[in-house]
Protein backbone atom coordinates (compact mmCIF):
# COMPACT_ATOMS: atom_id res chain seq x y z
CA UNK A 1 0.00 0.00 0.00
CA UNK A 2 2.59 2.61 1.07
CA UNK A 3 4.39 1.62 -2.36
CA UNK A 4 1.27 2.24 -4.15
CA UNK A 5 1.09 5.60 -2.61
CA UNK A 6 4.24 6.34 -3.17
CA UNK A 7 4.02 6.13 -6.75
CA UNK A 8 1.01 7.62 -7.58
CA UNK A 9 2.63 10.70 -5.38
CA UNK A 10 5.56 10.20 -7.14
CA UNK A 11 3.67 10.06 -10.69
CA UNK A 12 1.94 13.31 -9.59
CA UNK A 13 4.83 15.15 -9.30
CA UNK A 14 6.09 13.64 -12.31
CA UNK A 15 3.28 15.39 -14.19
CA UNK A 16 2.93 18.70 -12.36
CA UNK A 17 6.93 19.26 -13.64
CA UNK A 18 6.93 22.33 -16.15
CA UNK A 19 7.75 21.39 -19.53
CA UNK A 20 11.22 23.08 -21.15
CA UNK A 21 10.44 24.38 -23.99
CA UNK A 22 12.66 24.10 -26.80
CA UNK A 23 13.92 27.35 -28.25
CA UNK A 24 12.73 28.03 -31.65
CA UNK A 25 15.67 28.90 -34.01
CA UNK A 26 15.81 31.55 -36.11
CA UNK A 27 18.87 31.80 -38.81
CA UNK A 28 19.56 35.05 -40.61
CA UNK A 29 20.47 35.16 -44.37
CA UNK A 30 23.28 37.58 -45.00
CA UNK A 31 23.65 36.76 -48.51
CA UNK A 32 19.45 37.46 -49.22
CA UNK A 33 18.73 41.26 -49.30
CA UNK A 34 14.99 42.39 -48.73
CA UNK A 35 15.68 45.91 -50.09
CA UNK A 36 19.12 47.44 -51.15
CA UNK A 37 17.48 51.46 -51.50
CA UNK A 38 16.34 51.66 -47.75
CA UNK A 39 15.58 54.96 -47.03
CA UNK A 40 14.86 54.45 -43.11
CA UNK A 41 12.15 54.72 -40.39
CA UNK A 42 11.36 58.24 -40.61
CA UNK A 43 8.68 60.75 -39.72
CA UNK A 44 5.71 62.92 -40.64
CA UNK A 45 7.04 66.63 -39.27
CA UNK A 46 4.78 69.43 -40.43
CA UNK A 47 5.59 73.21 -39.87
CA UNK A 48 3.50 73.74 -37.19
CA UNK A 49 0.92 75.53 -38.98
CA UNK A 50 -1.71 76.28 -36.04
CA UNK A 51 0.41 77.01 -33.26
CA UNK A 52 3.90 78.51 -32.82
CA UNK A 53 6.35 77.28 -30.01
CA UNK A 54 9.26 78.84 -27.84
CA UNK A 55 12.46 78.38 -28.80
CA UNK A 56 13.20 75.96 -25.86
CA UNK A 57 10.37 73.82 -27.74
CA UNK A 58 12.27 73.59 -30.79
CA UNK A 59 15.57 72.79 -29.28
CA UNK A 60 13.67 69.90 -27.77
CA UNK A 61 12.37 69.01 -30.57
CA UNK A 62 16.12 68.60 -32.24
CA UNK A 63 17.58 66.92 -29.34
CA UNK A 64 15.13 64.33 -29.45
CA UNK A 65 15.70 64.41 -33.07
CA UNK A 66 19.17 64.23 -32.84
CA UNK A 67 18.99 60.88 -31.21
CA UNK A 68 16.95 59.28 -33.42
CA UNK A 69 18.95 60.28 -35.86
CA UNK A 70 15.68 60.96 -38.42
CA UNK A 71 16.82 59.54 -41.89
CA UNK A 72 13.65 60.79 -43.63
CA UNK A 73 10.77 63.24 -43.25
CA UNK A 74 7.21 63.89 -44.84
CA UNK A 75 6.27 67.62 -44.91
CA UNK A 76 3.47 68.67 -46.30
CA UNK A 77 1.94 72.35 -46.91
CA UNK A 78 -0.57 74.44 -48.21
CA UNK A 79 -0.02 76.63 -51.13
CA UNK A 80 -2.31 79.54 -49.73
CA UNK A 81 1.06 79.70 -46.94
CA UNK A 82 2.76 81.25 -49.42
CA UNK A 83 1.07 82.38 -52.33
CA UNK A 84 -1.25 85.32 -52.14
CA UNK A 85 -2.96 84.78 -55.82
CA UNK A 86 -1.98 86.48 -58.92
CA UNK A 87 -0.88 90.11 -60.16
CA UNK A 88 -2.69 92.23 -62.71
CA UNK A 89 -0.22 90.84 -65.44
CA UNK A 90 -1.06 86.73 -63.79
CA UNK A 91 1.96 86.36 -61.92
CA UNK A 92 1.71 84.93 -58.46
CA UNK A 93 2.43 87.08 -55.79
CA UNK A 94 4.54 85.30 -53.27
CA UNK A 95 5.22 85.67 -49.43
CA UNK A 96 9.00 83.56 -48.82
CA UNK A 97 8.94 85.81 -45.79
CA UNK A 98 5.97 85.42 -43.94
CA UNK A 99 5.80 83.02 -40.34
CA UNK A 100 4.19 80.05 -41.52
CA UNK A 101 7.19 80.15 -43.93
CA UNK A 102 10.30 80.72 -41.45
CA UNK A 103 8.75 78.11 -39.92
CA UNK A 104 9.06 75.75 -42.45
CA UNK A 105 12.95 76.98 -42.99
CA UNK A 106 13.60 75.78 -39.74
CA UNK A 107 12.38 72.27 -40.11
CA UNK A 108 14.45 72.25 -43.79
CA UNK A 109 17.49 74.02 -42.09
CA UNK A 110 17.58 70.77 -39.40
CA UNK A 111 17.08 68.38 -42.48
CA UNK A 112 19.73 69.74 -44.72
CA UNK A 113 22.27 70.13 -41.87
CA UNK A 114 21.85 66.64 -41.23
CA UNK A 115 21.32 64.60 -44.62
CA UNK A 116 17.81 64.13 -43.67
CA UNK A 117 15.99 63.28 -47.00
CA UNK A 118 12.67 65.19 -47.27
CA UNK A 119 9.08 64.52 -48.91
CA UNK A 120 7.71 67.92 -49.61
CA UNK A 121 4.38 68.06 -50.76
CA UNK A 122 0.53 69.73 -50.69
CA UNK A 123 -1.91 68.34 -48.44
CA UNK A 124 -4.48 69.54 -50.81
CA UNK A 125 -5.78 71.54 -54.20
CA UNK A 126 -6.22 75.33 -53.70
CA UNK A 127 -10.16 75.12 -53.95
CA UNK A 128 -10.20 72.27 -50.97
CA UNK A 129 -11.84 73.91 -47.85
CA UNK A 130 -10.65 71.24 -45.77
CA UNK A 131 -8.31 71.42 -42.13
CA UNK A 132 -9.13 75.10 -42.99
CA UNK A 133 -10.09 76.62 -39.68
CA UNK A 134 -8.78 79.98 -41.01
CA UNK A 135 -10.71 80.59 -44.09
CA UNK A 136 -9.62 84.60 -44.03
CA UNK A 137 -6.26 83.81 -44.90
CA UNK A 138 -6.89 81.29 -47.64
CA UNK A 139 -6.55 84.16 -50.44
CA UNK A 140 -6.43 81.41 -53.27
CA UNK A 141 -9.88 80.19 -52.87
CA UNK A 142 -10.92 82.79 -54.93
CA UNK A 143 -9.04 81.79 -58.32
CA UNK A 144 -11.48 77.74 -58.07
CA UNK A 145 -8.26 76.01 -58.84
CA UNK A 146 -8.16 72.38 -59.27
CA UNK A 147 -5.79 69.93 -59.07
CA UNK A 148 -5.19 69.69 -62.90
CA UNK A 149 -4.89 73.88 -62.99
CA UNK A 150 -1.36 75.18 -64.89
CA UNK A 151 -1.80 78.37 -62.70
CA UNK A 152 -1.45 75.17 -59.65
CA UNK A 153 1.04 73.85 -61.09
CA UNK A 154 3.49 77.06 -61.89
CA UNK A 155 3.47 77.56 -58.05
CA UNK A 156 4.23 74.44 -57.13
CA UNK A 157 7.25 74.80 -59.50
CA UNK A 158 7.92 78.14 -58.25
CA UNK A 159 8.20 77.16 -54.94
CA UNK A 160 10.35 73.62 -55.28
CA UNK A 161 12.68 75.83 -57.39
CA UNK A 162 12.97 78.23 -54.76
CA UNK A 163 13.97 76.08 -51.66
CA UNK A 164 16.02 74.08 -54.03
CA UNK A 165 17.76 76.32 -55.76
CA UNK A 166 17.25 79.99 -54.04
CA UNK A 167 17.60 77.95 -50.57
CA UNK A 168 19.81 75.67 -51.24
CA UNK A 169 17.47 72.61 -49.75
CA UNK A 170 18.97 69.81 -51.78
CA UNK A 171 17.29 67.47 -49.18
CA UNK A 172 14.36 67.70 -50.76
CA UNK A 173 14.52 64.62 -53.01
CA UNK A 174 10.80 63.93 -53.66
CA UNK A 175 7.28 65.01 -53.96
CA UNK A 176 3.80 64.39 -53.03
CA UNK A 177 1.28 66.37 -55.13
CA UNK A 178 -1.65 65.39 -52.79
CA UNK A 179 -2.30 63.52 -49.79
CA UNK A 180 -4.38 60.79 -49.70
CA UNK A 181 -6.32 61.44 -53.19
CA UNK A 182 -9.11 59.06 -52.90
CA UNK A 183 -10.13 60.48 -49.46
CA UNK A 184 -12.18 63.07 -48.33
CA UNK A 185 -8.93 65.86 -47.66
CA UNK A 186 -8.30 65.47 -51.72
CA UNK A 187 -12.00 65.07 -52.97
CA UNK A 188 -11.92 61.78 -53.85
CA UNK A 189 -10.62 62.33 -57.11
CA UNK A 190 -10.65 59.54 -59.51
CA UNK A 191 -7.63 58.06 -60.31
CA UNK A 192 -7.73 59.08 -64.11
CA UNK A 193 -7.25 63.04 -62.40
CA UNK A 194 -4.86 62.15 -60.38
CA UNK A 195 -2.81 60.58 -63.06
CA UNK A 196 -2.92 64.07 -65.36
CA UNK A 197 -2.08 65.84 -62.68
CA UNK A 198 1.04 64.06 -61.71
CA UNK A 199 1.80 64.09 -65.56
CA UNK A 200 1.53 68.00 -65.97
CA UNK A 201 3.51 68.22 -62.88
CA UNK A 202 6.53 65.99 -63.88
CA UNK A 203 6.27 68.05 -67.34
CA UNK A 204 6.82 71.18 -65.37
CA UNK A 205 9.52 70.00 -62.85
CA UNK A 206 11.10 69.08 -66.40
CA UNK A 207 10.90 72.58 -68.37
CA UNK A 208 12.73 73.38 -65.03
CA UNK A 209 15.38 70.95 -65.16
CA UNK A 210 14.23 70.06 -61.32
CA UNK A 211 13.23 66.37 -62.49
CA UNK A 212 16.24 64.93 -62.57
CA UNK A 213 17.03 65.52 -58.44
CA UNK A 214 13.24 65.79 -57.38
CA UNK A 215 10.80 62.53 -57.91
CA UNK A 216 7.26 62.36 -57.99
CA UNK A 217 5.85 59.64 -55.49
CA UNK A 218 2.49 58.42 -55.31
CA UNK A 219 -0.08 57.11 -55.11
CA UNK A 220 -0.22 58.26 -51.52
CA UNK A 221 -3.39 56.82 -51.23
CA UNK A 222 -4.80 56.08 -47.79
CA UNK A 223 -5.97 51.75 -47.99
CA UNK A 224 -9.61 51.66 -47.97
CA UNK A 225 -11.32 48.35 -49.40
CA UNK A 226 -11.97 49.88 -52.76
CA UNK A 227 -9.30 51.66 -53.52
CA UNK A 228 -6.45 49.59 -53.10
CA UNK A 229 -6.02 48.83 -56.41
CA UNK A 230 -4.50 52.37 -56.90
CA UNK A 231 -0.97 51.34 -56.37
CA UNK A 232 -1.42 48.44 -59.34
CA UNK A 233 -2.77 51.86 -61.90
CA UNK A 234 0.40 53.48 -61.24
CA UNK A 235 2.53 50.76 -62.14
CA UNK A 236 0.60 50.27 -65.17
CA UNK A 237 -0.34 53.62 -66.52
CA UNK A 238 2.03 55.78 -64.77
CA UNK A 239 5.38 54.22 -64.12
CA UNK A 240 7.35 57.23 -65.80
CA UNK A 241 6.23 60.30 -63.62
CA UNK A 242 6.65 58.19 -60.62
CA UNK A 243 10.03 57.51 -58.62
CA UNK A 244 8.64 55.89 -55.84
CA UNK A 245 5.87 54.68 -54.84
CA UNK A 246 3.84 54.68 -51.09
CA UNK A 247 1.13 54.13 -49.85
CA UNK A 248 -1.07 54.96 -46.23
CA UNK A 249 -2.10 51.64 -43.85
CA UNK A 250 -3.67 52.76 -40.42
CA UNK A 251 -3.78 49.14 -39.22
CA UNK A 252 -5.77 47.22 -36.83
CA UNK A 253 -4.59 45.71 -33.87
CA UNK A 254 -5.75 42.35 -35.00
CA UNK A 255 -4.22 42.62 -38.65
CA UNK A 256 -0.42 43.69 -37.03
CA UNK A 257 -0.86 40.86 -34.52
CA UNK A 258 -1.74 38.07 -37.14
CA UNK A 259 1.21 39.71 -39.79
CA UNK A 260 -1.39 40.18 -42.70
CA UNK A 261 -0.06 43.68 -42.81
CA UNK A 262 3.38 41.95 -43.63
CA UNK A 263 1.48 39.55 -46.82
CA UNK A 264 -0.68 42.13 -48.10
CA UNK A 265 2.16 45.10 -48.49
CA UNK A 266 4.44 41.82 -50.07
CA UNK A 267 1.72 41.63 -52.61
CA UNK A 268 2.08 45.02 -53.36
CA UNK A 269 6.02 45.09 -53.87
CA UNK A 270 5.80 42.02 -55.49
CA UNK A 271 3.30 43.70 -58.39
CA UNK A 272 5.91 47.03 -58.75
CA UNK A 273 8.89 44.49 -59.18
CA UNK A 274 7.22 42.08 -61.75
CA UNK A 275 5.04 44.81 -63.58
CA UNK A 276 7.23 48.40 -63.56
CA UNK A 277 10.07 47.68 -65.76
CA UNK A 278 12.35 49.80 -63.12
CA UNK A 279 9.94 49.04 -60.02
CA UNK A 280 13.34 46.78 -58.10
CA UNK A 281 14.89 50.32 -58.29
CA UNK A 282 11.95 52.09 -56.97
CA UNK A 283 11.66 52.29 -53.17
CA UNK A 284 8.62 51.32 -52.02
CA UNK A 285 7.66 52.81 -48.53
CA UNK A 286 4.39 53.21 -46.12
CA UNK A 287 3.94 57.14 -46.39
CA UNK A 288 2.27 56.89 -43.11
CA UNK A 289 2.54 54.30 -40.59
CA UNK A 290 -0.49 54.23 -37.33
CA UNK A 291 -2.81 52.29 -35.90
CA UNK A 292 -6.54 52.78 -35.93
CA UNK A 293 -7.35 55.44 -33.77
CA UNK A 294 -9.95 57.31 -31.26
CA UNK A 295 -9.98 60.07 -29.10
CA UNK A 296 -7.66 60.54 -26.10
CA UNK A 297 -7.00 63.16 -23.29
CA UNK A 298 -5.68 65.43 -22.66
CA UNK A 299 -7.42 67.54 -26.00
CA UNK A 300 -7.30 64.51 -27.99
CA UNK A 301 -10.24 64.77 -31.03
CA UNK A 302 -11.39 61.67 -33.01
CA UNK A 303 -8.27 61.83 -35.03
CA UNK A 304 -6.18 60.78 -32.80
CA UNK A 305 -4.71 57.39 -31.05
CA UNK A 306 -6.03 56.88 -27.94
CA UNK A 307 -2.95 54.37 -27.22
CA UNK A 308 0.00 56.38 -27.39
CA UNK A 309 1.04 56.48 -23.40
CA UNK A 310 0.81 52.49 -23.37
CA UNK A 311 3.44 50.00 -23.84
CA UNK A 312 1.97 47.79 -26.41
CA UNK A 313 1.99 50.70 -28.59
CA UNK A 314 5.56 50.32 -29.00
CA UNK A 315 5.18 46.61 -29.67
CA UNK A 316 2.69 47.44 -32.37
CA UNK A 317 4.57 49.78 -34.13
CA UNK A 318 7.57 48.03 -34.08
CA UNK A 319 5.89 45.22 -35.27
CA UNK A 320 4.43 47.15 -37.90
CA UNK A 321 7.84 48.12 -38.76
CA UNK A 322 9.01 44.82 -39.08
CA UNK A 323 6.98 43.79 -41.38
CA UNK A 324 7.53 46.66 -43.59
CA UNK A 325 10.68 45.53 -43.70
CA UNK A 326 9.93 41.94 -44.20
CA UNK A 327 8.01 42.27 -47.31
CA UNK A 328 10.60 44.41 -49.21
CA UNK A 329 9.58 47.83 -48.47
CA UNK A 330 11.92 50.39 -48.37
CA UNK A 331 11.10 52.14 -45.00
CA UNK A 332 8.01 53.85 -43.22
CA UNK A 333 6.93 57.59 -42.09
CA UNK A 334 5.10 57.62 -38.53
CA UNK A 335 2.49 59.83 -37.86
CA UNK A 336 3.12 61.52 -36.66
CA UNK A 337 5.75 63.05 -34.80
CA UNK A 338 4.33 66.07 -32.29
CA UNK A 339 0.66 66.25 -31.26
CA UNK A 340 1.41 70.50 -31.82
CA UNK A 341 1.74 69.80 -35.06
CA UNK A 342 -2.07 69.25 -35.81
CA UNK A 343 -5.45 69.71 -35.06
CA UNK A 344 -9.06 68.74 -35.46
CA UNK A 345 -10.80 70.32 -38.55
CA UNK A 346 -14.22 69.59 -36.20
CA UNK A 347 -16.45 72.35 -35.25
CA UNK A 348 -16.09 72.11 -31.55
CA UNK A 349 -12.12 72.44 -31.76
CA UNK A 350 -12.06 76.20 -30.28
CA UNK A 351 -8.96 76.86 -32.58
CA UNK A 352 -7.04 79.47 -31.84
CA UNK A 353 -7.84 79.11 -28.26
CA UNK A 354 -5.12 76.57 -27.91
CA UNK A 355 -6.23 75.61 -24.28
CA UNK A 356 -10.04 74.16 -25.73
CA UNK A 357 -8.00 73.37 -29.37
CA UNK A 358 -8.70 69.53 -30.08
CA UNK A 359 -5.91 68.11 -31.40
CA UNK A 360 -4.49 65.23 -33.66
CA UNK A 361 -2.92 63.40 -30.56
CA UNK A 362 -0.56 60.99 -32.55
CA UNK A 363 2.60 62.18 -31.53
CA UNK A 364 6.03 61.00 -29.39
CA UNK A 365 5.11 63.92 -27.41
CA UNK A 366 3.13 67.70 -27.28
CA UNK A 367 5.27 70.69 -28.01
CA UNK A 368 2.59 72.55 -25.85
CA UNK A 369 2.38 70.45 -23.51
CA UNK A 370 2.42 73.67 -20.84
CA UNK A 371 0.34 76.05 -22.72
CA UNK A 372 -2.63 73.64 -22.42
CA UNK A 373 -1.59 73.02 -18.62
CA UNK A 374 -0.64 69.79 -19.05
CA UNK A 375 3.65 69.99 -18.76
CA UNK A 376 3.67 65.75 -18.33
CA UNK A 377 2.75 65.77 -21.97
CA UNK A 378 6.08 66.92 -22.98
CA UNK A 379 7.46 63.33 -22.04
CA UNK A 380 8.93 60.95 -24.68
CA UNK A 381 5.96 58.50 -24.70
CA UNK A 382 6.67 54.67 -24.51
CA UNK A 383 6.57 54.23 -28.81
CA UNK A 384 9.46 56.43 -29.14
CA UNK A 385 11.49 53.72 -27.04
CA UNK A 386 11.38 50.93 -30.15
CA UNK A 387 11.05 53.93 -33.17
CA UNK A 388 14.04 55.37 -32.26
CA UNK A 389 16.15 52.93 -31.67
CA UNK A 390 14.72 50.95 -34.68
CA UNK A 391 15.46 54.71 -36.85
CA UNK A 392 19.31 54.32 -34.96
CA UNK A 393 19.81 50.73 -35.78
CA UNK A 394 18.68 50.58 -39.69
CA UNK A 395 20.00 53.49 -41.12
CA UNK A 396 19.16 54.54 -44.74
CA UNK A 397 21.40 52.77 -47.22
CA UNK A 398 21.29 49.19 -45.21
CA UNK A 399 20.60 46.29 -46.17
CA UNK A 400 17.40 44.20 -44.61
CA UNK A 401 18.01 40.82 -44.60
CA UNK A 402 15.70 37.73 -45.26
CA UNK A 403 15.24 35.92 -41.65
CA UNK A 404 13.47 32.27 -41.21
CA UNK A 405 9.68 32.18 -40.42
CA UNK A 406 9.35 31.66 -36.91
CA UNK A 407 6.03 29.42 -37.25
CA UNK A 408 5.19 30.90 -34.26
CA UNK A 409 2.05 33.84 -33.57
CA UNK A 410 2.95 37.15 -32.58
CA UNK A 411 6.82 35.95 -33.42
CA UNK A 412 8.56 38.43 -36.35
CA UNK A 413 12.31 39.24 -37.09
CA UNK A 414 14.14 41.79 -39.15
CA UNK A 415 18.05 41.64 -39.38
CA UNK A 416 20.37 44.21 -41.23
CA UNK A 417 23.60 45.15 -42.19
CA UNK A 418 24.81 48.84 -43.15
CA UNK A 419 28.17 49.15 -46.09
CA UNK A 420 30.45 49.79 -43.24
CA UNK A 421 29.57 46.46 -41.49
CA UNK A 422 27.81 46.93 -38.72
CA UNK A 423 25.03 44.81 -38.06
CA UNK A 424 21.53 45.28 -36.66
CA UNK A 425 18.86 42.70 -35.40
CA UNK A 426 15.02 43.04 -34.17
CA UNK A 427 13.22 40.59 -32.45
CA UNK A 428 9.58 41.28 -31.86
CA UNK A 429 6.89 38.59 -29.66
CA UNK A 430 3.44 40.51 -30.05
CA UNK A 431 1.71 37.50 -28.13
CA UNK A 432 0.68 36.99 -24.71
CA UNK A 433 3.00 34.10 -24.35
CA UNK A 434 7.02 34.25 -23.78
CA UNK A 435 9.14 32.93 -26.29
CA UNK A 436 12.64 31.54 -25.86
CA UNK A 437 14.79 32.05 -29.42
CA UNK A 438 17.97 30.63 -30.36
CA UNK A 439 19.22 33.44 -33.49
CA UNK A 440 22.26 32.58 -35.60
CA UNK A 441 23.77 34.42 -38.85
CA UNK A 442 26.11 31.65 -40.57
CA UNK A 443 29.20 32.87 -41.64
CA UNK A 444 29.27 35.82 -39.71
CA UNK A 445 32.73 37.73 -38.23
CA UNK A 446 32.44 38.40 -34.32
CA UNK A 447 31.46 41.80 -33.60
CA UNK A 448 33.64 43.52 -31.32
CA UNK A 449 30.35 46.04 -29.67
CA UNK A 450 27.20 44.44 -30.24
CA UNK A 451 24.57 46.33 -28.02
CA UNK A 452 21.52 44.69 -26.57
CA UNK A 453 17.98 47.11 -25.61
CA UNK A 454 15.02 45.64 -24.04
CA UNK A 455 11.47 46.84 -24.33
CA UNK A 456 9.61 44.66 -21.73
CA UNK A 457 6.46 45.29 -20.45
CA UNK A 458 8.21 46.24 -16.44
CA UNK A 459 11.55 46.87 -18.19
CA UNK A 460 13.09 49.44 -20.70
CA UNK A 461 16.31 51.16 -19.51
CA UNK A 462 16.72 54.64 -20.62
CA UNK A 463 18.69 58.23 -19.63
CA UNK A 464 17.64 61.24 -17.84
CA UNK A 465 16.37 62.38 -21.22
CA UNK A 466 14.34 59.62 -21.63
CA UNK A 467 16.66 58.03 -24.82
CA UNK A 468 17.07 54.39 -24.30
CA UNK A 469 20.31 53.05 -22.90
CA UNK A 470 21.30 49.33 -23.61
CA UNK A 471 20.81 46.37 -21.19
CA UNK A 472 24.20 45.50 -21.93
CA UNK A 473 27.06 46.00 -24.73
CA UNK A 474 28.13 41.99 -25.55
CA UNK A 475 31.85 41.85 -26.89
CA UNK A 476 32.91 39.37 -29.40
CA UNK A 477 29.80 38.38 -29.58
CA UNK A 478 29.64 34.96 -31.94
CA UNK A 479 26.54 35.73 -34.30
CA UNK A 480 27.65 32.54 -36.28
CA UNK A 481 27.61 30.38 -33.23
CA UNK A 482 24.18 31.96 -32.24
CA UNK A 483 22.46 34.25 -29.67
CA UNK A 484 20.36 32.90 -27.06
CA UNK A 485 17.20 35.36 -26.12
CA UNK A 486 14.21 34.96 -23.75
CA UNK A 487 11.38 37.03 -24.39
CA UNK A 488 8.72 37.84 -22.83
CA UNK A 489 5.02 38.82 -23.41
CA UNK A 490 4.41 41.93 -25.51
CA UNK A 491 8.32 42.54 -26.03
CA UNK A 492 10.89 43.92 -27.96
CA UNK A 493 14.89 43.20 -28.03
CA UNK A 494 16.81 44.97 -30.23
CA UNK A 495 20.69 44.20 -30.84
CA UNK A 496 23.19 46.75 -33.16
CA UNK A 497 26.70 47.98 -33.30
CA UNK A 498 25.74 50.76 -34.38
CA UNK A 499 26.96 53.30 -32.61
Amino acid sequence: MKKLLYSIVAGAALVALPAVAEPIPITVDATAPLCTNFLGFGVQWSPYPWFDLTDAAWDKCFQRLDYMRVPIVRLMTRSYTYCDGFDAQGNPIYQWENNRMKKMYRLLDYCQAHRVKVILGEWDHPSSQQDRPDMASDRLQSYHMDENDPRWHRILGDLVEYLRTKRHYTCIVYYNLLNEPNSNSSGHIPFDKWKSAITALNAEFAKRGLAKDVKIIGPDVCFLPRDGFWVNLAVQQCPKEIGAYDFHYYATVAEVESDYLEKYCWLNQDYINRFDPKGKAKPFFMGEAGLTGGPVQPQGGNDSQPHIYEHNYGVWMADYNVQCARAGMAGTIAWDLDDAMHINKDKDTHWPDVTRTLFKKWGFWNSLANEIGHPEDMNLRPWYYTWSLMSRAFPPGCQTLKTSETLAPGLRTLAARTAEGNFSLVLVNDSDLARELQVTTPGSQKIAHLQRYDYFPDHRLADQDGFPLPKEVLTDADLAAGLSVSLPARSVVIFTSVK
